[in-house]
């Protein structure tokens, strides 16, 4: 009671200076909203990458930053190099110290000395052999703990993260089925692709755990398919959590990081595959933004609408999932969730439900984006099969990526906003 007395009060104090009813503690309904307390009587407002930082002020809470303008700043997240480099890819830690010595190791930055090696052949060949001999690791650790066993040669694609409809796994899974009928029309990828998901789902997000049933549904026809086995391999990793993460990711070829643009507020794992060698399929949302700033176009495999197009259509309900349904390509993939195939194997509430979702609201706007993403992940595969392209784009991704070190990040924080010294 004397806490929502004194909530009172400093609600009095901001509707004696503002009129605005968005930027109250206490509404009419007596609900207390606690950001808006939390943004008038903090002395910084700080988002968490640069986009996210951008919709901040210019959406979400303008109504705040035209009040408080010099409170807001950014502090893009980072991760700690001793936890995802040093601890979880040793034999890759170790060749960069025979690189360019141990002075990253207290200035991360100087990971762009890799860039002197940019251009040498047995520079790419060491980073390839490394990155084979985590896929065995990772293939040894899933047969024994889960029973899956993944081929070694094969490209090793990631989503890795909660199950949430904005971080769009329901894309991926839609793509996963566009490879399978590709595969079954004669359409064979060069290398063979392992498909990896992992995360949970909330327990009662039903959407998202539909997601995952489609997953495992379509795990179960893929890689019982003699005919399509062989070039494609789908698995939901059981129980994902930080000690498999840091099995998977040394091993990862390519980085999911396929948000809805405008949704993601920075993301760390985009972080952490950059630095062990993966290349980044993904949207300008969060840090992609900067991770795209950092490598170049060349780099990075960036997809999809643009923000400030997704916040526009938001704002003018100009999205409608069923227009985009109609396009064929984008019909056959929805349709087959419905298949007899997929039911045969699944439960057919659930694959309805899902497949309505995507025709009638796909509120995370999956539809939009799906011919964009299928095409961009198709020239990534391409690339793939050149060694000497891929392994300089991994350099320039390693060498660049310094600037995403939680010693940065803490650093900021503590000149910029605690100032303790």
């Amino acid at each position: 009671m004397k806490l929502f007395e004194i909530i009172k009060k400093l609600d009095k104090i901001i509707k004696a200076k503002y009129s605005n009813k968005k930027v109250q503690i206490i509404d009419e309904q007596n609900r207390v909203h606690m950001a808006n307390m939390d943004i008038h009587f903090s002395s910084s407002v700080n988002g968490v990458a640069y986009l996210h930082t951008e919709i901040l002020k210019n959406s979400e809470l303008k109504d705040f930053y035209e009040i408080y303008p010099e409170k807001f700043n950014n502090k893009t997240n980072g991760i700690t190099f001793r936890r995802w480099l040093e601890s979880c890819n040793e034999d890759l830690a170790d060749y960069f110290k025979e690189l360019i010595g141990t002075g990253y190791l207290k200035d991360a930055e100087k990971l762009k000395d890799l860039l002197k090696f940019v251009d040498d052949k047995n520079v790419y060949e060491r980073l390839a052999q490394i990155k084979h001999e985590n896929k065995i690791k990772l293939k040894k650790y899933l047969k024994h703990t889960q029973g899956i066993i993944i081929d070694e040669n094969s490209i090793i694609d990631t989503q890795i993260k909660r199950f949430h409809e904005y971080k769009r796994q329901q894309m991926n899974a839609l793509y996963v089925i566009k490879k399978y009928l590709d595969i079954k029309n004669g359409k064979l990828p060069e290398t063979k692709i392992t498909v990896l998901f992992g995360g949970k789902a909330a327990p009662a997000y039903i959407i998202a755990q539909d997601i995952i049933h489609l997953i495992l549904c379509l795990s179960e026809i893929i890689n019982n398919d003699p005919e399509v086995n062989k070039y494609l391999n789908v698995y939901l990793v059981e129980n994902y959590n930080v000690g498999l993460a840091e099995k998977i990711i040394p091993a990862t070829d390519i980085s999911e990081q396929i948000s809805l643009a405008s949704k993601e507020a920075s993301g760390t794992g985009n972080m952490k595959f950059m630095l062990n060698g993966a290349l980044t399929l993904g949207t300008m949302d969060g840090a992609n933004v900067e991770i795209h700033d950092l490598v170049g176009d060349e780099n990075i495999y960036i997809f999809g609408k643009q923000s400030d197009e997704i916040i526009k259509l938001y704002e003018t309900s100009g999205y409608v999932s069923k227009d985009y349904y109609k396009q064929e390509e984008i019909k056959e993939v929805v349709d087959f969730i419905t298949s007899d195939k997929l039911i045969k194997v699944g439960n057919k509430e659930r694959l309805e439900r899902l497949q309505n979702e995507l025709i009638n609201k796909d509120w995370f706007m999956t539809l939009i984006d799906f011919v964009d993403y299928y095409n961009t992940k198709e020239k990534m595969f391409k690339d793939y099969e050149n060694k000497d392209l891929w392994y300089k784009k991994v350099i320039n991704n390693i060498a660049k990526a310094g600037f995403f070190s939680s010693d940065r990040t803490i650093a900021q924080y503590e000149n910029e906003i605690w100032k303790t010294k």
